[in-house]
């Protein structure tokens, strides 16, 4: 059995707008709605592969996501993927319910390597600055995403923050317009890693596009990640694993998942 962990925006799904900068070959398909506004599509070639390689492997979607923000992506829930991870690792879905063993578990993680949430944002609000800072967001109790004004907010003030919290247990990142800070527990491959010792498998591939995929890519026996992504910019070191593809958008989606069938084919049969 071949597992397939994927990242899900900007890897399988993509935004009207990443569509548009890099336009498909095949139509569209609708993918995610939110209060009936089509948020996120993939193609009908991407999509037929998709189902091909649901069959095929143990798929697994791995997102940053909210809960209830995966809970929005029909076209993935669909499949009934029989695991899936959403809260950048946060929680381990199950057939559809959380495993409570992995949320008891990372949740001693937490309490035992970083400061508590409170004390976190005490310290922050002494250096955040209204000027900057637009909006924020609690994750499902785990995790802090702040939108902040990149016009306004200076690159050696995140640096000042990324030190403060670092030593305290908390991972701070600036992608594009959002300012996350993460318990360093708080990983997709943790959540991966446990996963792992609970299900039979051969072959571990995994796909993503952002610098917060790197560890899944690093942990897996084949990795992928496009064009388009900025694992390949952030990257600590390139990973041997990993094939950097020229492609990005949709092209890249439909040579990852033609990649993980044709794995998958080479897999020996019992």
């Amino acid at each position: 059995m071949l597992l397939f962990t994927s990242d899900l925006d900007r890897t399988l799904i993509y935004s009207k707008r990443m569509m548009a900068n890099f336009p498909a070959l095949t139509p569209s398909v609708e993918a995610e709605r939110k209060e009936g506004e089509v948020m996120s599509l993939m193609t009908e070639a991407t999509t037929r592969l998709l189902h091909q390689v649901q069959e095929q492997t143990l798929f697994v979607p791995v997102t940053t996501r909210a809960f209830h923000q995966y809970e929005r992506i029909h076209l993935i829930k669909e499949l009934c993927p029989a695991f899936a991870i959403t809260s950048n690792g946060g929680t381990i879905l199950e057939n559809g319910c959380p495993n409570e063993e992995w949320t008891k578990t990372l949740r001693k993680r937490i309490e035992d390597s970083s400061i508590p949430d409170a004390d976190m944002l005490q310290r922050f609000d002494v250096m955040k600055s209204d000027t900057w800072l637009q909006r924020s967001f609690y994750v499902d109790e785990l995790f802090y995403v702040y939108h902040v004004d990149l016009t306004i907010l200076r690159q050696d003030e995140v640096q000042a923050i990324i030190q403060e919290f670092d030593v305290l247990g908390w991972y701070v990142l600036l992608q594009e317009r959002k300012l996350y800070f993460l318990p360093k527990v708080l990983t997709k491959e943790a959540a991966i890693a446990y996963l792992k010792e609970h299900c039979s498998y051969d072959m571990h591939v995994a796909a993503g596009d952002s610098i917060m995929d790197y560890g899944m890519l690093a942990m897996a026996d084949i990795g992928y990640t496009p064009a388009h992504g900025d694992l390949k910019d952030k990257q600590p070191q390139v990973l041997g694993n990993t094939i950097y593809s020229t492609y990005s958008g949709e092209a890249f989606t439909q040579s990852l998942l033609e990649d993980v069938l044709r794995l998958v084919a080479k897999q020996p049969t019992v």
